[in-house]
């Protein structure tokens, strides 16, 4: 499958992105640095946090089959919106 859209988050902490990093770690997801790329059963994420600006770009990059971006969207979003606050 091709690329998702890229999501951006704005007034993204230093906080809230390690927040983000615990929970993809606990997750089995291997989060190091404020950019890069990781893999998890088949899906492929890529993100840049720039912690200057407080933005976080996110990206899936690779599904396996019958995994729909939507799905995928909506959970990055909920993770985002449950390192808030």
């Amino acid at each position: 499958m091709s690329s998702c859209a890229v999501q951006v988050f704005n007034g993204v902490t230093a906080e809230q992105f390690a927040c983000l990093v615990g929970k993809a770690q606990a997750a089995g997801i291997n989060i190091a640095g404020n950019s890069g790329s990781a893999s998890e059963r088949g899906i492929t994420i890529a993100w840049t946090f720039d912690p200057v600006a407080k933005t976080l770009s996110v990206q899936c990059t690779s599904t396996p089959f019958g995994v729909m971006c939507g799905a995928i969207n909506s959970k990055v979003h909920d993770l985002v919106d449950s390192c808030s606050g």
